[in-house]
């Protein structure tokens, strides 16, 4: 898998334009460069990738020569953001303060989350990441100077975000204008610790104010429209479909028993609630039924996971695992096994599983963990819970 992941990041650094700027795709096929910020730029989330992936190697590899091969062309990336960012965004039709945002505008995002889409909030957290990632791997190579210059400028754009999303006075981490709803939002920002610790309870709590709606996309209305009345009302009792009006049906998602989360929200989403003392609801997500669930692929026949929640037949990809971030969280929170935050060239595990409240929920849970040092290994289960529920 190293030799894997070094390839791609290659591919990616090969790929960059003279400017700096790093396509979305390695190798640049012209796909979405609308959604960067011209010049070849890829979207600010996608582009950001090599930085991000070469942390991750990091921490999974240890691999120093890695590390100085590619902090160059990370450098050139995060100068070319740093030129450009600000008329990009106001080219794109962001203003400073998102005075009169609602959401939405260009870029990919949240791809394929069912709620609207906060591309301003992708864009700069992004943006802020490869901050990060440039002060994470000066500090490995003690090139200091890099290191407190990169974190400063990402702290100053984390402030930044946090003072737009907080103006509000709602404690709900959205933009001024927002509705409590689009995402990424609170679970990313909490999951990236953008909000200030005196704020995480706040938005923690508010978070569960957030409630699923309908899916009124056209290619399900042209799929619903097909169906004959009683399938319908066979999948509206089977909880697939819910009243629109008196005569017609709708999909619908759930917040708190299934997903409406695109391919980046999910991890965050989960993550963050097991994290904080809610991995029942976690569980309850990850297991819920329907629309917007994986039980909704498995019950459609899935063998892999699909690039959408929903199933369409020409548009998107079914052997894509676009909305697989939930496997990470199984391995790390439901069986408890995972990389320690700090660690380096895999050498250091964490054992911390997150057990359900009742055996009802899940009886037992097992992974392993394989790295450069050997493999890592954790399982649990409840011991006589059938017995005693018998009595």
């Amino acid at each position: 898998m190293s030799s894997f992941y070094k390839k791609s990041i290659r591919d990616w650094m090969d790929a960059q334009w003279p400017n700096g700027a790093y396509t979305e795709t390695a190798i640049w096929l012209d796909l979405n460069d609308y959604a960067g910020f011209g010049k070849g730029a890829g979207e600010t989330v996608w582009a950001t990738a090599p930085p991000i992936l070469t942390v991750r190697h990091m921490q999974h590899y240890g691999d120093l020569d890695f590390l100085k091969e590619s902090l160059h062309h990370h450098i050139r990336w995060f100068g070319f953001l740093t030129r450009n960012f600000e008329s990009g965004m106001k080219d794109k039709g962001f203003d400073i303060e998102l005075k009169n945002y609602t959401g939405g505008g260009s870029g990919l995002g949240d791809w394929l989350c069912l709620p609207e889409r906060d591309l301003f909030l992708t864009h700069t957290a992004f943006y802020m990441a490869s901050g990060r990632c440039i002060a994470y791997t000066a500090k490995q190579l003690g090139v200091t100077g890099l290191y407190h210059r990169s974190l400063e400028l990402a702290n100053r754009i984390k402030a930044r975000i946090s003072k737009i999303y907080l103006k509000n006075g709602f404690d709900d981490f959205d933009f001024p204008k927002g509705t409590a709803s689009a995402t990424p939002g609170p679970e990313m920002s909490l999951f990236t610790k953008i909000v200030p610790g005196e704020k995480r309870c706040a938005v923690l709590k508010n978070w569960f104010h957030r409630k699923g709606e309908m899916w009124l996309g056209d290619e399900e209305d042209r799929f619903l429209a097909e169906l004959d009345p009683s399938y319908s009302m066979k999948m509206f009792k089977s909880g697939e479909l819910v009243k629109r009006n008196a005569s017609h049906f709708a999909m619908a998602w759930s917040q708190w028993q299934g997903f409406g989360e695109g391919m980046l929200s999910i991890r965050y989403a989960l993550q963050t609630l097991s994290d904080n003392g809610f991995h029942h609801i976690a569980l309850q997500k990850a297991a819920g039924v329907g629309f917007g669930t994986p039980e909704y692929m498995l019950r459609h026949n899935a063998t892999t996971m699909w690039e959408s929640w929903w199933r369409s037949e020409d548009l998107y990809s079914r052997n894509h695992p676009f909305l697989g971030a939930l496997a990470e969280w199984m391995v790390s929170s439901v069986a408890g096994v995972s990389l320690y935050p700090t660690t380096i060239g895999g050498r250091k595990v964490l054992f911390w599983p997150q057990f359900p409240k009742s055996p009802m929920i899940m009886e037992y849970a097992s992974a392993s963990y394989g790295s450069v040092v050997g493999d890592f290994s954790i399982g649990w289960r409840f011991e006589d819970h059938r017995s005693s529920q018998s009595k």
